[in-house]
């Protein structure tokens, strides 16, 4: 894969190939060595990056070393353990962390050489709700019916929980399962809905901290959180600053938790208004939004919802990367996240029985196809997401191509924590990649995006330019995409890797009639149908020059 900060990796599909399992499998590994001096520097086996020594206060007043997850780690390769000796997850859930901006930072982009990048993980639905309950549930929107943010238009939590599907997702099948389980962070968009459920804690998780103050947890201070259902108010102070207080929270939970565990730490960053930790002020200050081929311009054959937006003018763009830039700051904090944990990882010795998936609920663009800024829309910037696994077992630097998604994380992690997802969840888990990133036997050739809410000013990610409802298909060749308004697009995803010419008029029929098949029995497949649906082959005729 490529390190440009200006473009998302190239996307190509990878040969096919029988699964191998190895009796024995030789890993290549992180070690990761404490360094607490004046001076705080991340060290890989390409490159090191200095930075800032200023580090995290936890609330508390502990000043252990053990306990500052913000110490920095030197990484050096080493053997270790295989996959079989992998007990405990770490999941890293960012916010709105885009390939462009992923790709912009260093610390981040290093994560690349430690373990399995997966270059086409794809959201079930690019919105912050719908897509943490597909994590939670392995289904697809159209499945698991949370489809907007909040309850009055369909989504948020208070629909999961109405539903009864909070009593039977992947933090419950753990528990049942013996394994211990945490919560650090963003859970939910509208939770709690009501001030008499404030300190209410959701069925399956052991530790549970995570803010109900809404709108100004996005800011990063001045909330309260729910700490395992008592009320703490969180000011102003650097010492408050969210992220820092979930992540001492994650970095103390690995230090004492009760093996095997289960742990996600669900960032607010990057998303507006991108809150920045002060260490992280001057960083990024050259940054400016990505000018690929997609910068402030016009496709070809725009579908309808789209050809009718204008150049954004000098005043706009200025303002596109003023704000790209605070995102970017406001990023460095995931990598200081992911720092900490894998810092404690190893202090501990768990780095050797853990492994470290760090993601995204979706992506983001910025200044793309003339739209200021957002998500929702059925292309690469916003639908195909960063994904690294790290750990025992992994191969360092590999990469996989094969299409991925959301659905798969919850079917992935029940696997590796010695339980199994119930026959209804539409994913499958991605095991068979980590010994050797080849590609298991009957393995998917499409993945799914939807997009079936409608979101009103009220809603935190609410966007005036945003696409009408639709359904996407998402091969390693094509992006095929039905809206509700009749509009469809076409993308050749290799001769077309921006997804800018729209193909649809020019197509061979049989094609266009095979991917709308396949289209509508995805959207309408639950279950084992699921993975008969993302897998169907298409006529050998079907072809453009």
């Amino acid at each position: 894969m490529s390190d440009s900060s200006n473009s998302v990796p190239e996307i190509a599909p990878a040969p096919r190939s029988p699964r191998r399992w190895l009796n024995t499998i030789v890993a290549v590994g992180t070690t990761l060595t404490l360094v607490v001096t004046g001076t705080i520097f991340f060290v890989s086996s390409t490159r090191s990056t200095p930075a800032q020594a200023d580090s995290m206060e936890d609330p508390s007043g502990s000043s252990s070393s053990l306990e500052n997850p913000l110490t920095e780690v030197a990484a050096d390769v080493n053997t270790g353990p295989s996959l079989s000796d992998v007990k405990n997850v770490v999941f890293i859930l960012a916010d709105d962390l885009d390939w462009n901006l992923f790709n912009q930072l260093p610390r981040l982009v290093a994560l690349r050489d430690q373990g399995m990048t997966f270059t086409n993980h794809t959201v079930t639905d690019s919105l912050c709700c719908p897509s943490r309950v597909s994590i939670l549930r392995g289904q697809y929107i159209h499945n698991h019916k949370v489809i907007s943010n909040i309850s009055e238009t369909g989504g948020g939590w208070p629909t999961f929980r109405q539903r009864g599907e909070e009593k039977d997702c992947l933090p419950v099948w753990l528990s049942n399962a013996g394994v211990t389980t945490a919560l650090y962070g963003k859970y939910l968009n509208d939770y709690p809905e009501k001030p008499g459920q404030a300190t209410y804690v959701p069925p399956g998780w052991d530790e549970w901290a995570v803010p109900i103050s809404r709108g100004d947890s996005y800011t990063g201070y001045n909330y309260v959180l729910n700490e395992n259902g008592k009320l703490k108010s969180f000011g102003k102070k650097p010492q408050d600053f969210l992220n820092d207080v979930i992540t001492n929270k994650a970095a103390n939970f690995i230090r004492t938790a009760q093996e095997p565990f289960f742990l996600e730490l669900a960032t607010y960053s990057p998303h507006r208004p991108a809150p920045v930790a002060r260490r992280n002020l001057n960083k990024q200050g050259g940054t400016i939004a990505p000018r690929t081929p997609l910068y402030n311009t016009y496709g070809i054959d725009e579908p309808a919802w789209m050809s009718g937006n204008r150049l954004l003018n000098a005043k706009q763009l200025a303002n596109v990367d003023k704000q790209w830039r605070k995102r970017a700051k406001s990023a460095e904090s995931v990598a200081d996240s992911v720092q900490a944990l894998m810092a404690m990882l190893k202090a501990t010795g768990k780095d050797q029985n853990t492994l470290v998936v760090v993601t995204t609920d979706n992506g983001y663009h910025m200044a793309e196809r003339r739209m200021f800024k957002g998500k929702r829309t059925p292309y690469a910037s916003d639908t195909v997401v960063p994904m690294v696994v790290i750990g025992p077992g992994v191969p360092a630097g590999s990469t996989v191509n094969e299409m991925t998604s959301t659905i798969d994380l919850a079917p992935t992690f029940s696997e590796v924590l010695g339980t199994s997802a119930p026959n209804w969840v539409d994913g499958r888990s991605i095991m068979g990649f980590l010994p050797t990133s080849e590609t298991p036997i009957d393995w998917r050739d499409a993945a799914l995006s939807e997009s079936l809410g409608i979101s009103t000013p009220d809603d935190p990610d609410y966007q005036k330019n945003a696409p009408p409802q639709f359904f996407a298909l998402r091969t390693p060749t094509w992006l095929y995409v039905e809206y509700v308004d009749g509009s469809r697009t076409l993308y050749n995803r290799e001769n077309d890797p921006f997804e800018m010419v729209n193909l649809v008029k020019s197509a061979d029929p049989l094609l266009l009639a095979s991917l709308s098949a396949q289209l509508q029995q995805l959207s309408t497949c639950s279950g084992d149908t699921c993975r008969v649906a993302d897998s169907l082959q298409l006529p050998q005729s079907a072809a453009i020059n």
